[in-house]
């Protein structure tokens, strides 16, 4: 036996009509479920009650059928009217909810043949959607037209006889069952959309459509999208829950606060670039850059940062120029140098100070200041029009205007693998770069379990 279990509805075809097998019992013979779960209305309960018919069916296939003996579940809905649509879709889908929870792991063959034509429109529903391991399967009519045997509520019917004079029983009996391709066809459009998603890293649009998930990768992506919109908290409590063969946040050991934003944030840009959405990626990268280099300047410097800042007012760091002149004064004459202006009271620590300040401390290497340097020509470029103009940024600008003083061109895929550098050797102590393509792991898993 397979690892299958089959899930069907059952009429008055069922289990045989006419010495032939009804869709339940086809199903059963062609594909050899583990297990049966059969819904049944108020009717069907009661013919079960009366005669075992499905009982004595069970029997005879476990005496008859080599090597073959499946366990028969049967749910009595109660279901008096069973061609009332809103009246069978509740239970209908309660029942189906509760054979996929008891059976973690198993496919779930439908049976798309057996049942009013208002359960099969619910069967034929289940049977498209992702969020569930299915495979519809129709059995055609062996009349090959609306049947003219006696159907299985005749007063005359007698399943013992049924069943003995079956004639599927013969070895030269052709199977009726096919999986249909329309159905088949509609899943792989349902997962086409989610993969496509995945790529364009919505992860809010994929939330938004949970109901055609399977049930196990709802919470992991509500995680993925909290943690895309820098939500860290909510992402942290989605993600306590979560039993994956890989880890959310992988470090090489409890990590710093600043550097869990960071690193946050540049996996934030790294979407960004893959999804080619470039204005929002440039306006992010200067509050990335500004906070990474100011932990660059507090290892760069030979004094604490603290000595040569202003009081705190508020968010923002302010040089303090008489400091600077007391505590570094060959520095300070560099950089105003530099700068080609004096630092001022009430001077903001921004890109445009930072990272020449970096390069008269001298102690990070060329490929990263002139990274650096070529980041702030892209801000002054680009950053104010994109945030107070109609305008768009394309990778053709980034490439034109983000240029080192080496004449070096930098694009959004080269800029993302820098500062993907400079997080590693600014936070050798924790930055794991697993880090760094979480997302992509994330979507290898969702996309397994489609």
């Amino acid at each position: 036996m397979t690892n299958d279990i089959l899930f069907t509805c059952v009429g008055t075809t069922d289990p045989v009509r006419g010495f032939r097998d009804g869709g339940m019992l086809h199903i059963m013979r062609h594909y050899r479920p583990q297990k049966v779960c059969i819904f049944l209305s108020k009717e069907m309960a009661d013919f079960e009650r009366a005669d075992q018919r499905f009982t004595k069916t069970f029997k005879y296939v476990c005496e008859h059928w080599e090597n073959y003996a499946p366990q028969m579940v049967t749910h009595d809905s109660e279901i008096v009217n069973a061609a009332d649509l809103d009246a069978v879709y509740d239970p209908l889908f309660s029942f189906f909810r509760q054979t996929v929870q008891e059976n973690p792991g198993s496919r779930i063959l439908i049976n798309l043949s057996s049942g009013t034509p208002q359960m099969k429109i619910i069967l034929a529903q289940l049977s498209l959607s992702p969020q569930y391991q299915t495979l519809g399967i129709q059995v055609l009519n062996p009349e090959k037209r609306s049947g003219s045997s006696e159907r299985a509520n005749h007063k005359d019917y007698i399943i013992e006889d049924e069943l003995e004079l079956n004639e599927d029983n013969e070895p030269d009996s052709p199977c009726r069952c096919t999986e249909p391709r329309m159905l088949a066809m509609q899943r792989n459009m349902q997962r086409t959309r989610i993969r496509s998603l995945l790529e364009q890293r919505d992860y809010r649009a994929l939330s938004a459509m949970r109901i055609d998930l399977p049930a196990e990768i709802v919470p992991l992506v509500n995680h993925l999208a909290a943690r895309n919109d820098l939500k860290s908290e909510e992402a942290k409590k989605l993600a306590r829950g979560l039993s994956l063969p890989f880890a959310l946040y992988p470090a090489k050991r409890a990590t710093d606060e600043q550097y869990k934003q960071l690193s946050e944030y540049h996996l934030l840009l790294r979407n960004l670039q893959l999804t080619k959405r470039y204005t929002e990626f440039v306006l992010r990268i200067n509050p990335f850059l500004t906070y990474l280099t100011i932990q660059m300047l507090q290892k760069s410097l030979p004094c604490p940062l603290s000595g040569i800042i202003e009081p705190r007012r508020d968010d923002r760091i302010r040089l303090d120029p008489v400091a600077m002149a007391r505590i570094l004064p060959a520095e300070k004459a560099a950089l105003e140098t530099r700068l080609n202006e004096m630092i001022r009271p009430n001077t903001d620590i921004s890109l445009h100070v930072l990272v020449p300040f970096l390069r008269v401390l001298g102690k990070l290497p060329d490929s990263t200041l002139n990274v650096l340097e070529a980041c702030v020509r892209l801000n002054r470029a680009q950053r104010n029009p994109a945030a107070h103009q109609l305008h768009a940024i394309t990778e053709e600008r980034i490439q034109a205007d983000c240029v080192d003083d080496n004449g070096r061109h930098y694009g959004a895929a080269d800029l993302v693998r820098a500062f993907g550098r400079m997080l590693r050797e600014t936070y050798p102590d924790w930055c794991d770069e697993a880090l760094f393509t979480i997302y992509d792991r994330c979507n290898e898993y969702i996309i397994s379990l489609l």
